[in-house]
């Protein structure tokens, strides 16, 4: 090592009580281009050590009622780092030597003959090993740095693959920060842009009341320059490598020094490329977070991240499935209260199998669902007159867009329903089918009792299109005109009168289409055996939505013959 090699700014200090040993060794250690400093006195020595660390100390062991050994004792007990040193002695004990290696002495050199010949080379070597020692030092603490940093960001991946509770998961950040990375305090804080403040929502390690003693802002100003405040405003990792000396920790240097704070480090938390939270650590170490340490906090601020995305990922898929249960639920009661039962079926080899039901089919039917999901259900409870159509119908329903059918189906306890059934092919899903069935037991029975009154009113009845012809005729209707209903439906109505009356009513029809009404038309029929009769016959004209013409209700009275006209 030359002596432009060693010059550095630092200095050498001379621990030597013999003011003439103590000149010498500064002459021949001038070599080595370092500024020599002298202390006579363990009181001088402990007042130097404290202003700064040399780059090597020169200790002799002895002084005046004290030895090398018992200063370095008081050295430690004064907290003041010990800084690479060798002994001289006028001793050539072997167990001073061996006392002053366990201490830490880098040599030792005998004061004899050849002391002031072997002291600069043992000062180049003790140079050189301090060099190579302070290189490992600096080595080893970065390694358990990076160790620890290491094991936070496993145990973080660790954390963001099983809690899946935003709250928890920082909360276990947090603990995870100090007791495995090691940090003196970490807290993760969340912003409220209504109060411009940043507030912690939860923490671990030191924190003896300071982040219930400071304020971090938003908005661009003294308190928002700290690295909780830069990273939430410009989401990015902010670094303090030393919280005395940095200008943007003005507002809380003195609270975080006083509770051991040196260095500090804030990461964005981001969920779906968004800024969330921070995370802050605080290190009892000045410059912990170099450019190689905020690389692993860049990884820890992307496995944060994408544990926030996955956990915000679940709670909109929790929502979306509470709504949809909460749906399911309210059309299951609607189902429960209507009488409707809704299907989901597939096609398979002509039949339609059921896939799914819901509906109130204990209530209309008296089956469980269980039991309508058999493939062969339909065929066993389908009224035996409607079976074969509605099979065969339902069978090429792939054919259509939809199909509507009426058809009985047997009830548990033996009765039949009246079903009103709407199918319909779902487009791109080959062969599934959607199906609806309304109980219409009653509109069936109450149109049964219709059809039963005007087939047997005393009165007869019929109805006429644009042009006259019988669209519909009751049983009073046939007796009076000696006709069965086949013979006369479709056929207009004049072909059952005599000439003259039909004449009549041939003239006559339009006007009654146009005024809607008549009263007491008389006309003269000619009945199925040929004899005649007269008829009374009141009408009213239907109309269709759009005001056209629809039809002609008509019903009539039979004249009985007098003897003038018998």
């Amino acid at each position: 090592m030359t002596a432009k090699e060693t010059a550095g700014g630092g200095f050498i200090l001379i621990v030597e009580d013999d003011k003439g040993t103590s000149e010498l060794e500064a002459l021949r250690l001038e070599f080595l281009g370092l500024e020599i400093k002298r202390a006579s006195t363990p009181a001088e020595t402990i007042r130097i050590l404290k202003g700064g660390r040399p780059e090597l100390m020169v200790l002799d062991y002895s002084f005046p009622g004290m030895n090398a050994l018992e200063l370095l004792s008081d050295l430690k007990k004064e907290s003041i780092p010990l800084p690479p040193f060798i002994m001289v002695t006028g001793r050539g004990d072997e167990a001073v030597a061996v006392e002053s290696m366990k201490a830490g002495a880098l040599d030792y050199i005998v004061k004899d003959g050849a002391f002031l010949d072997n002291l600069l080379p043992t000062a180049k070597k003790a140079l050189e090993k301090a060099a190579l020692q302070l290189k490992l030092k600096k080595a080893e603490e970065a390694l358990r740095k990076n160790l620890r940093l290491y094991n936070f960001l496993a145990h973080v991946n660790l954390a963001s693959a099983r809690e899946k509770d935003r709250n928890k998961l920082f909360s276990e950040i947090c603990s995870i920060a100090v007791h495995t990375g090691g940090f003196r305090m970490a807290w993760i804080g969340t912003p409220d842009t209504d109060t411009d403040r940043v507030y912690p929502c939860c923490s671990a390690g030191f924190v003896d009341g300071y982040l219930e003693s400071i304020k971090v802002a938003l908005s661009d100003g003294p308190a928002s320059k700290g690295p909780t405040g830069t990273a939430i405003r410009t989401g990015l990792i902010a670094k303090v490598s030393d919280i005395s000396t940095d200008p943007a920790m003005e507002p809380w240097r003195e609270k975080a020094l006083q509770r051991g704070y040196r260095s500090a480090a804030g990461i964005p938390l981001k969920e779906n490329g968004r800024t969330v939270a921070a995370l802050t650590l605080y290190s009892g170490e000045y410059d912990f977070f170099t450019d190689e340490e905020a690389k692993l906090l860049a990884e820890i601020e992307g496995d944060i991240s994408l544990a926030l995305d996955a956990i915000s990922s679940e709670e909109k898929r929790v929502s979306s499935q509470t709504a949809l249960e909460r749906t399911t639920r309210q059309l299951a009661h609607i189902m429960e209260v209507n009488p409707v039962i809704l299907f989901t079926l597939r096609l398979l080899k002509g039949r339609l199998i059921p896939e799914w039901v819901t509906g109130d089919t204990q209530g209309l039917l008296g089956y469980d669902t269980v039991e309508i999901l058999a493939p062969d259900w339909l065929a066993q409870v389908i009224h035996p007159q409607d079976k074969d159509w509605v099979l065969a119908g339902q069978a090429a329903i792939q054919g259509k867009s939809a199909l509507a059918q009426d058809f009985r189906i047997k009830r548990k306890d033996g009765s039949y329903a009246w079903i009103h059934c709407q199918l319909k092919s779902v487009k791109g899903a080959s062969g599934e089918v959607i199906s609806s069935w309304t109980d219409i037991t009653q509109l069936k029975e109450s149109e049964a009792r219709f059809q039963e009154l005007f087939r047997e009113a005393p009165i007869g009845y019929h109805s006429l299109d644009a042009d006259g012809n019988l669209l519909a005729v009751n049983n009073t209707w046939c007796r009076t005109f000696g006709r069965a209903e086949k013979e006369v439906l479709g056929r207009n109505f004049s072909e059952f009168l005599t000439p003259r009356s039909a004449e009549e009513f041939s003239r006559n029809f339009p006007g009654l289409k146009k005024s809607g009404a008549v009263e007491g038309a008389e006309f003269e029929i000619l009945k199925g055996d040929g004899s005649t009769g007269r008829v009374s016959f009141t009408g009213r004209v239907s109309h269709n939505a759009d005001g056209t013409f629809k039809q002609t209700h008509c019903v009539f009275t039979v004249i009985p013959k007098t003897k003038k006209n018998k």
